[in-house]
């Protein structure tokens, strides 16, 4: 049975697994260039030495995150509130149908969620060291876990009742970016190459307010789906607020609004994926401090929640590249392939898979994207071989592919996965 747990990587997934395939330094180059800082492929890469690097070697890393946040949460939650608390905001958190599809994913975004909600765990626990060594391991997991530190930081000055403490506070941060200070010019790179745009656009106010809806279900399976965020707001007017709730409202709120207003500069990085420590407090918030009224929502949200991952689970979304990978090379083994550059191309899909497909670009160089630090010269061509056959690796539909002097003879494909033998035409 196919599942979210040994399914066909994808792009992005398939771009980290070959990088950590790569000898240690080669991909900390690699990585260098790229958008994100190295603590998780230096991880994945000692795990492949372990396990391998196979769908499912790759997503048990990061389940085994996944479940160490889960840990981290119940543990938080104890301790500010209670073991019933814990009990119901574990099991929401758990089953979120935002967090849940990255728990199978081979990408650093559960490495960034485990170190952020430790970091959180140890805040509140004030372990200094704990809390200093988690904050670092997070902004060595992703950009974004610095919206998170600010967050942290902006909460204990609020919290802080005299100066000699913020002092102490100022103390911690300095610590935390004197542990960051190798990979400063590695960020500074990677900030200017995304600054102007990348490809993400300039987010609007409704696009900050449909964060918390997202945050809450951004997959309606049923129309009763829809109620997701009624039952959450029926559960959060009635609950009980407590001054200590303003940790969880800091944590869930700060850093959204910091990435929408840095966004409205040049320099665009809002996007719900980036932001998805920000679900654990939500679900904390919901499942604490409820009054009697409330519990019965709260076991609907978490039975509707337990539905909608058990079918994201089930039925994967991803493309079935694997089988896909298997067509390819049986149908084109005697002709040259290559990857037709329409809407998305699957360069990195075909490298895991052993395949060589070089991007055909006719327009000339491919702009900057997640994955061209990893490019080397062959992986792209401008022109195509004199052969009066080739293969064309697509998700477009074979219809619009339009390579001039070539028309379609034989195609083979799987969902929208097309492998098409063209050739010359008279």
């Amino acid at each position: 049975m196919e599942t979210l747990f040994n399914c066909s990587l994808w792009g992005d997934e398939a771009f980290s697994a070959v990088a950590a395939q790569r000898p240690f330094f080669e991909m900390i180059a690699v990585v260098a260039k790229d958008t994100s800082p190295p603590l998780f492929y230096i991880i994945m890469w000692t795990w492949f030495k372990i396990f391998g690097s196979s769908e499912i070697a790759i997503r048990s890393l990061t389940l085994l995150f996944y479940l160490g946040t889960i840990s981290f949460v119940f543990l938080l939650v104890k301790k500010l509130y209670n073991k019933k608390a814990a009990f119901w905001a574990t099991l929401l958190t758990l089953f979120n149908p935002f967090l849940f599809p990255y728990a199978f994913e081979g990408r650093m975004y559960f490495s960034l969620l485990f170190f952020t909600v430790a970091s959180y765990y140890f805040l509140a626990s004030k372990n200094r060291w704990g809390y200093i060594a988690a904050a670092t391991a997070a902004i060595y997991s992703h950009h974004f876990a610095f919206l998170a530190i600010f967050s942290q930081f902006v909460w204990q000055i609020f919290d802080q009742p005299n100066k000699k403490n913020i002092i102490k506070v100022v103390k911690d941060y300095l610590i935390i970016g004197a542990l960051y200070i190798p990979w400063l010019y590695p960020l500074y790179l990677q900030t200017t190459l995304v600054s102007g745009g990348f490809w993400l656009g300039k987010p609007r106010p409704v696009d900050l307010i449909n964060i918390f809806k997202n945050l809450l279900n951004n997959k309606v399976i049923s129309n009763y789906h829809k109620t997701i965020p009624l039952i959450a707001g029926a559960i959060a007017l009635t609950r009980k607020w407590q001054k200590k709730d303003l940790f969880f409202v800091f944590w869930l709120a700060v850093p959204p609004i910091a990435a929408f207003l840095i966004s409205q500069t040049s320099l665009k990085i809002f996007y719900e994926r980036y932001l998805l420590y920000c679900v654990p407090p939500l679900t904390i918030l919901l499942a604490t401090n409820w009054r009697k009224i409330s519990l019965p929502l709260i076991a609907i949200l978490a039975i509707f929640y337990i539905q909608i991952s058990y079918i994201q689970f089930t039925q994967p979304f991803k493309k079935p590249f694997r089988d896909f990978a298997d067509i390819v090379k049986s149908k084109g083994s005697n002709v040259t392939i290559i990857n037709y550059n329409g809407s998305a191309h699957h360069l990195w899909e075909t490298k895991y898979y052993q395949i060589k497909a070089p991007i055909y670009s006719l327009g000339g160089e491919l702009p900057f994207f997640v994955g061209t630090a990893q490019m080397t010269p062959e992986d792209v061509v401008y022109t195509l071989p004199e052969e009066n056959k080739i293969g064309v690796i697509t998700s477009d539909s074979p219809e619009s592919v339009n390579i001039d002097g070539f028309s379609i003879k034989e195609k083979y494909g799987i969902d929208s996965l097309s492998f098409l033998i063209m050739e010359k035409s008279d």
